[in-house]
């Protein structure tokens, strides 16, 4: 029997794992994807794609216009809390007042899609990009020396096993990952700290709410609150208290249907149940994000609880900054210890949001927060800072000398050292204008100022000798910075340059002129390639 051999298989198909084969596929490297269920999912589970998110998969083909045509008229989600939803006296928690958001990314602060019309996109853009994507497959086992990852793969439908070969395995196999079990990998943190229900249903609700309503409802005290995201499916999130005596059966469909109407605030409302699933809180983190050729990413390798609706965002994060890296190593343009960097740079930026969103748990109901005044500095809330300010620490990043370490620094206020995201500054080529980030995702970018057309040349030099993915531009050739932003915020003079990787992070400067360009930039490039 002949064994089929790939490059990467991808083990489950959410978010982390379409994001993975779709990344994959669209660097020239294509993977296999296997997911035990039969059908993507098509309950809603998670909304909201922040920033970050937008403009990673904005580089991916096919993804930014259906994103853009699935939220196209969508409000932005308003957050009010009252006795049910029919409570006239419900309060809107209206955000603080704060610097404009338009400053950081030309993208909305929040593209407020569910997780089923993002993973269906996903989808198809992966299998357009050419990843082979089989539904209705399950991993049994696997095995890996020094040269691959054998996997035991089985066909649901028919019981069909195979084997499969293939240089690197990536687990995006969830929460409970089988995946990560067979690696023997245990889990830190502290484990499940709360259980909730979630509830979907179908409802006319438009005597409460506007039809296509956007919104987020607490009701302190019931333990309840509802998610609207615009659809004619409905979400009501309940605590679950099994300490407490409560069982699956408080979840029959009579007793949804009871607490739906009572949330809902009408008794005799027509409600038609869906169905009610059993959702565990947790906060975990794997202790190692590799075993051998295998990884980790998103709930395979960390979970956190759902109120600040972080947790798929960082499953994405984690399914590109792997997928660009083992592209890289795949083809040849990096050597295999830059796969090391995707643990280095990632386990501590998932841990600020980890810690964050178990401290939000604490003052949440349902999925959100009963206790939370929007004006506090200190809430723990999800915040720019944490997922435009972040900044990476790895020998995939040429720290400069006095560099401070810090894992944040104020997005309003960039600048532009390695290690943090390249910032959004506005362009223009006379027809149209774009963001940076517009020019980032396919390999590495080199950004020079307009008095160093020598970066340029030394760029094209560099990549022809070095055999990497490079393109340069020159502020002033293609198109302007017409608010004259790109110097400061890069923090680099006119005759500067600066260095971005495919995940649209800094990864070297120059802050003016070189004497030999070509070999500055050679260097820097054989280091962060860990060539």
């Amino acid at each position: 029997m002949s064994v089929q051999r790939v490059p990467v298989l991808v083990v489950g198909g959410a978010y982390t794992g379409l994001t993975t084969a779709l990344s994959l596929a669209a660097r020239g490297v294509r993977p296999l994807l296997v997911e035990r269920r039969p059908t993507v999912s098509t309950l809603p589970k998670a909304w909201g794609l922040n920033t970050r998110s937008q403009e990673l998969l904005n580089t991916l083909p096919g993804v930014a216009r259906r994103i853009r045509a699935a939220i196209a008229g969508t409000q932005w989600p308003r957050m009010s809390h009252g006795v049910s939803l029919a409570d006239p006296g419900r309060r809107y928690l209206d955000p603080p007042e704060g610097p404009d958001p338009r400053e950081l990314s030309a993208v909305p602060p929040l593209a407020w899609i569910s997780q089923a019309q993002v993973e269906e996109i996903l989808r198809v853009s992966a299998e357009e990009a050419g990843a082979d994507i089989r539904l209705g497959t399950e991993m049994t086992s696997l095995v890996q020396d020094d040269d691959k990852v054998t996997a035991t793969l089985r066909e649901a439908a028919t019981g069909r096993t195979y084997t499969v070969e293939a240089d690197y395995l990536v687990a995006a196999d969830g929460n409970t990952s089988p995946t990560r079990d067979m690696l023997g990998i245990a889990v830190e943190g502290s484990g499940v700290i709360g259980h909730m229900y979630i509830i979907t249903f179908e409802a006319d609700l438009t005597r409460f709410v506007k039809k296509g309503a956007v919104e987020v409802i607490g009701m302190p005290g019931s333990g309840s609150s509802f998610i609207l995201d615009g659809s004619d499916r409905h979400t009501l999130w309940v605590d679950y208290f099994p300490e407490r005596g409560e069982t699956p059966q408080d979840f029959s469909e009579e007793r949804c249907l009871e607490r739906i109407r009572r949330a809902i605030g009408d008794p005799e409302i027509d409600v038609t149940f869906i169905n009610a699933r059993f959702f565990p809180i947790n906060h975990k983190m794997a202790e190692r994000f590799r075993e051998g050729r295998v990884f980790l990413a998103g709930d395979s390798a960390h979970a956190c609880p759902p109120n600040g609706g972080q947790g798929g965002n960082l499953a994405i994060q984690d399914a590109y900054d792997l997928s660009w890296r083992l592209a890289l190593v795949l083809t040849g343009q990096a050597g295999p210890a830059l796969l090391d960097t995707y643990e280095t740079e990632r386990r501590p930026l998932i841990d600020i949001t980890l810690r964050r969103e178990v401290e939000l748990a604490k003052i949440s109901e349902g999925r959100v927060p009963a206790s939370y005044n929007p004006a506090d500095p200190n809430a723990p809330i999800p915040m720019p800072k944490e997922f435009l300010g972040f900044r990476c620490h790895s020998v995939a990043v040429r720290t400069e000398a006095g560099d401070d370490g810090s894992l944040q620094e104020d997005p309003w206020h960039p600048t532009g050292r390695p290690g943090g995201r390249a910032p959004h500054v506005p362009l223009s080529d006379g027809l149209r204008e774009f963001s940076t980030h517009d020019l980032f995702g396919r390999g590495f970018v080199l950004l020079a100022g307009y008095e160093a057309p020598e970066w340029v040349t030394a760029a094209e030099r560099a990549a022809r000798r070095l055999g990497v993915t490079l393109t340069a531009y020159r502020l002033g050739d293609r198109f302007t910075d017409s608010d004259d932003l790109w110097c400061r915020r890069y923090g680099v003079g006119p005759t500067g340059a600066s260095l971005v990787r495919p995940d649209s992070v800094v990864a070297w400067r120059s802050r003016g002129a070189a004497d030999d360009p070509q070999a500055e930039l050679e260097a820097a490039l054989t280091a962060v390639l860990a060539r």
